[in-house]
């Protein structure tokens, strides 16, 4: 292996990677002229110590960590492979805590299938960090796709921990959206910016199979909806999928 290699694998690498991302959020953040929008919603769990599920899209969550109100009260679902690495290493700077894991799984019958890969770890540290007054905050549409389509896994989270799930958006005028498959939002600095909230979704521990569906739907109408609306706060429509990378 050449030391180009070696270098690109070593820990202290990407350390500083995600030390450089980390800083590059911070300065979206204080730069940004944000605009929130039911924020008395999240407001309103942590100030009764009740935690929740922030449910937001894969790849549209850039700097939803540096409007966290309380680091210590916010864990959020990393994956074990890929770029996972990196992501925690940025969460770490940013001072929110995280889980690791392959993801949630679909529904029960996938968690011993998942065991091998973390899912029904990540799930198990889900449930019991929501048991100890800790938030949580992952994904409702998981890689490969599709994308912008909830899972059952985070609505599975919810039923097992009694917990609701709150969706979330945040975006920036200034940003450069890429052409893959979960259109990866990079927010810009020095642009007007939206934070939304939508109403909590509450799941029944005896839920019927019918009543996970209406849940799941419900969660990817909210998210669409809080999505719609961060754009339309920065003075734009919601960007469609395929569009290619573009600073605009």
């Amino acid at each position: 292996m050449s030391v180009a290699k070696k270098l690109l694998k070593s820990d202290a690498f990407t350390t500083f990677v995600a030390w450089l991302i980390a800083l590059f959020i911070k300065l979206v953040r204080r730069t940004g002229r944000f605009e929130i929008r039911r924020g008395e919603i999240a407001a309103s769990f942590w100030t009764d110590d009740k935690p929740f599920v922030a449910a937001t899209w894969h790849g549209q969550n850039m700097i939803l960590p540096t409007f966290w109100h309380n680091w210590r009260e916010m864990r959020i679902l990393v994956s074990r492979h890929g770029d996972g690495e990196i992501v925690a290493g940025v969460m770490h700077f940013l001072g929110v805590g995280t889980i690791r894991g392959a993801g949630v799984p679909k529904g029960e019958e996938r968690l011993h299938k998942q065991k091998g890969k973390g899912g029904a770890g990540a799930l198990r540290a889900m449930v019991r960090a929501l048991g100890e007054n800790v938030s949580i905050g992952l994904t409702a549409d998981l890689p490969p796709g599709p994308a912008r389509q909830a899972g059952e896994g985070i609505v599975m989270l919810a039923r097992l921990s009694g917990r609701p799930i709150v969706p979330v958006a945040a975006t920036t005028r200034a940003r450069i959206r890429l052409n893959n498959w979960d259109s990866f939002t990079i927010n810009l600095p020095f642009s007007k910016g939206a934070l939304v909230w939508g109403e909590p979704i509450y799941v029944a521990r005896d839920a019927t199979p019918e009543e996970i569906e209406v849940a799941r739907q419900r969660v990817e109408d909210g998210l669409n909806a809080v999505a719609v609306e961060a754009e339309e706060i920065c003075g734009r429509a919601p960007a469609s999928r395929g569009q290619g990378a573009a600073a605009h």
